[in-house]
């Protein structure tokens, strides 16, 4: 059977598509400059068949991050010509942004069919499209990522770390259009040296006339090469503006009234509307559908692996014998790996590697990298911010990634997991190995106060392990549910207490496991993590000592804990008990949950670390005998 090529626009019919687009993006003056510049490239992205986008780009199109949120209303437009905003006119789509609109003012994943992304933080999208071309080669899928960049957006150090892990992996199904208008914000920025920056960088490198709709269109239809593509499209900021701020650099949110044009918008999107429909047969029907009568979702829903069945997972885990102390950060990620080798996991580390103990199976089966699509062990640089992104980006490519690295370096990469996994509810694991008090490299590495950091982001599902069998089963959990996770895990080796059957039985949906018990307790004391073997013989002290009835409460997941209602807390906190909580994290993590007069034990200083571990800790007060005198002190 003869292939017969789908007719395309002519030059002068994009052109005239172009035009429809600028004229909206004038008439809606939200940040003009950068979104007037994106208007041919976003034209040649959706309208030229250079691409297979669409109004959905669904599971076997081509895919758009569009990082570069602010200048978002080309793409609105594009996407409301082809009919992905039904029953919207073009004045209503013109105040996008509003309280109460279908859109808002930047792209969020899951707002519009084709959004894939939640952008305008900056200098991540080129980590997340990095995500998703990784997931779509693991797949064998034949598509591509294309990645929308301003050069402002560019002064970014991510863009670069990501721009360096992307041809290290030969992401030959990434490219990277970079609007370079020689603006960023108000900062003037060289217009001749991106090219060799991108190339220096391992990328094949195009320099075009980004206003040149049939230049962009040619270079789109090139051929993958064995590495990424970035396209520098060398354009005007606020191109149609008037003449004396065309190109200026002062241009803000939106441009003075009189420095706006006089179109007849309407004629003009009516040509660019006349030309979509020649082209693009639903266009016309989807745009004149009803609008959808439900609100759309404020965010999307989780994604939730097919393999969601955690009693089965578990089945797959070997349980390490109780009483046994291994380091957890050197057992969980290999044993786990080993264990569910076979299902769409992805399991990361920058640099800390060695840290997760990954190394042994990397060895094995090799890093994944373009030509070793099979692995599913991906080694990253060190740049944990493009790590946490690209994460996210095979997140919501279906993959469900697991990444470790030493919770100090959680810090560098805040904004990515809220901006990237947990504001778009994606399904990655983070794991945080060297939890707590303790490392001879010192202050560098020390998580300091990032466990209430990262507690602090909304629905981020937060876990902490003191041993291996419950960082296991917590894990399993994790992957299970589907949902972004955090799980901690301790820098010392600590004694196995329960079997997989023990755990299974206790109270896990309420984030708490009782180490020690009473039933009619004189005092209660939480904690978590490696300083449970602290609070229990702490516990015992105050027992033989002072012989008052004490319960021992471990919270394995704050987040579960503190969504129980009161009655269900106090089941485990009876009111009207004396409380503590002793925690190698800043007192504030379990203290809020302790009734007023409780005593809150933590680590609050800064750059708490050395070595040896012991002698730190007993500097820190957190020895089970300065826990059991400062209790004996202040509650009995």
């Amino acid at each position: 059977m003869t292939h017969v090529p789908r007719p395309v626009p002519t030059t002068d019919e994009l052109r005239t598509v172009a035009a429809g687009i600028r004229a909206f993006v004038l008439a809606a003056n939200k940040h003009p400059g950068g979104s007037s510049s994106a208007v041919e490239a976003v034209t040649a992205l959706y309208f030229s068949g250079a691409t297979t986008l669409g109004p959905g780009s669904g599971e076997e199109g081509d895919r758009l991050v569009y990082s570069k949120g602010h200048a978002v209303a080309p793409w609105y437009a594009a996407l409301w010509a082809l009919g992905a905003v039904p029953g919207m006119s073009w004045q209503e789509l013109a105040g996008f942004g509003q309280v109460g609109h279908r859109l808002g003012r930047m792209p969020r994943r899951g707002q519009l069919p084709g959004a894939h992304m939640s952008t305008g933080a900056l200098g991540q999208g080129l980590s997340f499209g990095a995500g998703l071309a990784l997931a779509d080669r693991r797949g064998n899928l034949g598509r591509r990522t294309f990645v929308l960049l301003g050069d402002g957006e560019c002064t970014e150090g991510q863009v670069w770390e990501a721009a360096m892990t992307a041809a290290a992996l030969g992401l030959r199904n990434l490219v990277a259009l970079v609007d370079a208008n020689g603006s960023g914000s108000v900062i003037r920025l060289p217009a001749d040296d991106w090219a060799a920056r991108w190339s220096g960088f391992g990328w094949r490198t195009r320099e075009v006339d980004g206003h040149d709709v049939a230049a962009v269109t040619e270079h789109l239809r090139e051929a993958p090469a064995d590495r990424p593509t970035a396209l520098i499209l060398h354009t005007v900021k606020g191109r149609g503006l008037a003449a004396e701020v065309e190109g200026g650099n002062t241009l803000g949110a939106e441009a003075a009234p009189r420095h706006l044009p006089d179109l007849d918008t309407g004629r003009l999107l009516d040509r660019a509307l006349a030309v979509v429909d020649t082209y693009t047969a639903a266009a016309a029907a989807r745009r004149a559908a009803p609008a959808p009568t439900a609100p759309a979702p404020t965010a999307p829903p989780p994604c939730r692996p097919a393999w969601a069945d955690g009693p089965a997972l578990l089945r797959r885990v070997a349980e390490t014998p109780v009483g046994r102390a291994p380091v957890a950060k050197k057992t969980l990620g290999p044993e786990l790996a080993d264990a569910l080798a076979g299902l769409p996991l992805l399991w990361m580390a920058p640099d800390a590697i060695r840290n997760s103990g990954l190394l042994p199976r990397m060895a094995s089966t090799g890093s994944w990298s373009w030509h070793n699509r099979a692995s599913d062990v991906l080694q990253c640089a060190i740049a944990e911010q493009d790590a946490a992104s690209l994460a996210g980006g095979a997140a919501g490519a279906g993959l469900r990634p697991v990444l470790f690295s030493m919770e100090g370096f959680y810090w560098r990469m805040l904004d990515q997991i809220r901006e990237s996994i947990v504001f778009p509810q994606l399904p990655v694991l983070l794991v945080g190995t060297s939890g707590g008090l303790g490392d001879p490299l010192g202050p560098m590495v020390q998580s300091d106060g990032c466990l209430a950091a990262l507690g602090a982001l909304p629905g981020l599902e937060m876990f902490e392990a003191a041993d291996v069998n419950t960082a296991k089963y917590l894990a399993v959990q994790a992957l299970a549910d589907g949902r972004p996770a955090y799980l901690r895990l301790p820098h010392e080796a600590v004694p196995v207490r329960h079997t997989f059957a023990e755990l299974g039985a206790a109270p896990l949906q309420d984030g708490v496991l009782t180490l020690r018990d009473h039933p009619s307790p004189d005092l209660v004391v939480l904690t978590a993590g490696a300083m449970r073997e602290a609070a229990v013989r702490a516990a015992d002290l105050l027992t033989e000592e002072r012989h008052r009835a004490v319960r021992v409460v471990e919270v394995v997941s704050t987040t579960r804990f503190a969504r129980l209602a009161a009655a269900g807390r106090e089941r485990h906190l009876p009111r009207g008990t004396a409380a503590a909580c002793v925690h190698n994290a800043p007192s504030t993590v379990l203290g809020r949950f302790l009734p007023p007069g409780g005593l809150a034990l933590g680590a609050d200083g800064y750059g708490a670390a050395g070595w040896p571990q012991e002698a730190l800790y007993e500097a820190a007060g957190l020895t089970a005998r300065a826990v059991a005198d400062r209790i004996a002190k202040e509650l009995l």
